[in-house]
């Protein structure tokens, strides 16, 4: 079981990692270079599955309580 303080943490760990998803993308969209917007994109979809693999574990969490 988590403490308050860890699922606070956790949730701000999500808050960021949606905010650098979000920012990789529009990078990805604005800027002009192929190779800089494959490394953008490439970014924003770590940071997607980062998010998606966090999320799996907190949910898997919750059902056994």
């Amino acid at each position: 079981m988590l403490s308050s303080k860890e699922l606070m943490h956790l949730e701000d760990f999500l808050s960021l990692e949606q905010n650098c998803t979000k920012t990789m993308n529009y990078f990805a969209s604005t800027v002009q270079d192929t190779q800089s917007k494959q490394l953008f994109q490439q970014a924003s979809q770590k940071s997607q599955q980062h998010l998606q693999t966090m999320s799996k574990h907190l949910n898997a969490g919750q059902n056994l309580q």
